[in-house]
């Protein structure tokens, strides 16, 4: 095993145990609920791994009735819930019941992680991989969706793998299916992953290298064939289950409840009025720590500089997403979630600038100083060392957003904009995925709460209550039909999912408790972190609200 496989082995298993450790600090967040819930028919399909009987795990019931994914509901792939059942089935109960069900995607995420690194160990030098890596992980929301039993975080690694094992220099049948495979878990992601072949399909169009087509001609139908391997329900009818699946996520504004609102900059946006052309520019503008920024803006310079494929491959891949949900027809809502590898790609990115910045201090002392004894030589090692600690500084800038906002992360914006308190001055959501009801959120409602007594949450995932009922995370009823009257009301501050009720609470009615990151005294300007993120009311507050709206509205 050469040093490089055993280095990158040691990246995967140090941030496997990063994001291991901090998962325990994080609630369950909107989707996990309901992805934890489908993983749950996969299990039970595996299980029947072996039984003889005609309605077996292959019969087009048992995929039906246990495979919520491809041709059902909203049509998301299922490598998610492969991943989540995977990891719960590895571990047991060795670990709390959320933290085994993120296991698989945070184990998928960390090899990702590795497998880039030592692709920019080879192609550029490790002091831009490991850059890149402490871009990659000091990026708040792409650290925080790193983490989440969703589909975000997995889709976002298989993409960085597809992009790390398209290797058409080496001119090898194994690079080209590793690739292939690759690319077919991105299709087989979310649907968002249907867009990974661009880049690569351009790349073929405007380069003149026949390994580069090559590479793609193969790889395309492996990618393919992976996608239907892993999706179950096209086996009977592949045919006809690819144009179910393109039609439900084509069509999202015609199914119920997926026309999903969202607030920005002031203004109510969703497929009926979709956001401005620049949303992404701006996102990218306010959600990535300055440090960070400033080295992408200088990798994106030598990636132009250079005007090879490789360079052109890696800017489309981060600007891909950018344009697509810059289009009136992408769905708008949460934040930069919909487009989140674009940020993982400007990580690397931001690598590539960190080993420009080096290399160009390094060629700075040389000039000024001509080694030429063995003591000058040391003394020029030592430069070269030091030449790193300016993008150093840079990403320990960033770093220290991560620490200041945990486990927050969700609602990281950076200095350019204000912060967070000067995000929600601009009309920005300040969180979006009720990672504020957290342990610290829990445990003042269970302080206070009555054990006879119920609490109501405003537009919170069922499936998520359901499963910290179970759990024992969610110490106190809040069903409607479960005995006892309702003693508090959670509002979580998302202005696109208030109703008209919450809207007058927050008008007009005081909070008994409030979630913020960091208390008032805690920091100032933009550090100052005591934006409310999650309100409780009394609930008779709450039934005042309800009869003043029903007065105020026309009948």
């Amino acid at each position: 095993m050469g040093r490089r496989a055993v280095v990158s082995a040691a990246v995967a298993v140090i941030v496997f145990l990063a994001l291991l450790a901090t998962s325990l600090r994080l609630p369950m967040v909107w989707d996990e609920g309901d992805a934890i819930v489908r993983a749950d028919g996969i299990a039970h399909w595996a299980s029947r791994f072996g039984d003889a009987d005609p309605s077996g795990p292959f019969s087009r019931a048992a995929v039906g009735d246990d495979w919520e994914y491809t041709t059902v509901r909203e049509g998301h792939p299922p490598l998610y819930g492969e991943l989540i059942a995977g990891g719960r089935a590895a571990v047991g109960r060795w670990l709390p019941p959320l933290t085994a069900a993120r296991f698989g995607p945070m184990l998928w995420f960390a090899v990702a992680m590795a497998v880039v690194f030592a692709r920019l160990w080879h192609d550029e030098s490790l002091g831009t991989a490991l850059c890149a890596l402490a871009a990659l992980l000091t990026l708040p929301r792409l650290w925080a969706h790193s983490h989440f039993a969703t589909l975000d975080g997995p889709l976002t690694a298989c993409w960085l793998l597809a992009w790390a094992t398209f290797r058409p220099e080496a001119n090898e049948w194994r690079w080209r299916v590793i690739w292939g495979i690759a690319l077919g878990l991105t299709l087989s992601a979310k649907f968002t992953g249907w867009l990974a072949p661009l880049p690569f399909v351009l790349c073929t169009v405007f380069s003149k290298r026949g390994d580069v087509r090559r590479t793609v001609i193969v790889g395309l139908p492996i990618a393919l064939a992976t996608f239907v391997l892993l999706n179950p329900p096209l086996w009977h009818a592949p045919v006809a289950g690819l144009c179910e699946f393109f039609e439900r996520n084509l069509q999202r504004g015609a199914q119920p409840g997926l026309n999903v609102s969202t607030w920005f900059l002031g203004h109510m946006y969703n497929l009926d009025h979709p956001l401005p052309w620049y949303n992404t520019l701006f996102w990218t503008a306010v959600t990535v720590p300055l440090g960070t920024l400033l080295l992408a803006g200088v990798g994106m310079a030598e990636l132009l500089r250079r005007r090879d494929a490789a360079s052109a491959l890696l800017l489309a891949n981060w600007g891909v997403l950018l344009v697509v949900r810059a289009t009136p027809w992408a769905p708008p809502h949460d934040g930069v979630r919909l487009f989140l590898p674009s940020f993982a790609f400007l990580a690397v990115i931001a690598g590539v600038g960190a080993g420009v910045i080096a290399r160009w201090a390094q060629a700075r002392w040389k000039s000024a100083h001509i080694e030429g004894t063995a003591g000058q030589a040391s003394r020029g090692t030592r430069r070269s060392v030091a030449a790193w600690a300016i993008p150093a500084l840079l990403l320990i800038g960033s770093a220290t957003s991560v620490a200041w906002y945990a486990p927050q992360w969700i609602s990281y914006y950076n200095l350019l904009c204000g912060g967070l308190p000067g995000a929600v001055r601009l009309g920005m959501e300040p969180t979006y995925f009720w990672d504020a009801l957290d342990g610290e959120t829990l445990d003042w409602l269970h302080a206070h709460t009555p054990t006879d007594e119920k609490i109501a949450f405003a537009a919170a995932p069922p499936d998520n209550l359901r499963l910290m009922r179970g759990w024992g995370t969610l110490q106190r009823d809040y069903r409607p039909d479960a005995p006892g009257g309702y003693r508090y009301y959670v509002l979580q501050r998302r202005p696109s999912a208030h109703h008209a009720v919450d809207r007058y609470l927050l008008e007009h009615a005081m909070p008994v408790w409030q979630k913020t990151i960091r208390p008032p005294q805690y920091g100032r300007g933009p550090w100052r972190l005591d934006v409310p993120l999650l309100d409780v009311y009394e609930y008779k507050d709450y039934e005042a609200a309800q009869a003043a709206v029903e007065t105020e509205t026309p009948r």
